[in-house]
């Protein structure tokens, strides 16, 4: 599978950079979104098991609770890696073709577009730890389901926005409008 950073839309259209490639790329058609409805679908199955087990009393352990923590990570962990991996799958992309005035925009757009995001991944990191405080100090089981969501939000945007390459990636975009390519 190509390495996909998910630009988001801009102008109408949306765009990725492929990693690999260092090249700038657009969508041609919306990909299927299927795999999304996967998600509400498992958070009321934990939702419902989780209130299960809270009725049947399995949550009255302190360690019960903390050991359902890395549990619930993995599978959000694997579910965000899913969904991801099979959107960036049913993509279809072609080179953008945008003038040098539109990259400048473009970068300029993108660079805001990492501070919102960056600010909203950290706010779901705080949501997390009261999460994990409400879950762990409580008999929450609600806490257990927005943990799950949490990690989910968290795993999505690490694996789809990468934001960590995002300096680099808008470097390689700016060199590429100044060789004129």
């Amino acid at each position: 599978m190509q390495t996909m950073i998910n630009l988001g839309i801009w102008e109408n259209k949306n765009y990725h950079f492929d990693w690999e490639e260092k090249i700038l790329l657009e969508e041609t058609s919306s990909p299927n979104y299927w795999s999304y409805v996967l998600l509400p679908i498992t958070l009321f199955i934990i939702n419902k098991i989780s209130d299960g087990l809270a009725e049947a009393g399995i949550f009255d352990n302190q360690l019960v609770r903390l050991g359902t923590i890395p549990i619930l990570g993995v599978i959000s962990y694997f579910l965000a890696a899913w969904i991801i991996r099979y959107y960036h799958a049913s993509l279809k992309l072609q080179p953008s073709k945008l003038d040098e005035d539109q990259c400048k925009k473009l970068i300029k757009a993108l660079k805001r577009r990492k501070v919102y995001f960056t600010f909203l991944v950290n706010l779901f990191r705080f949501l997390t730890v009261a999460a994990i405080l409400l879950f762990a100090i409580g008999n929450e089981t609600i806490a257990a389901l927005f943990l799950m969501i949490s990690f989910i939000v968290i795993f999505m945007f690490k694996f789809d926005y990468q934001l960590s390459k995002w300096p680099d990636m808008m470097e390689s975009i700016s060199q590429e409008v100044e060789n004129g390519e």
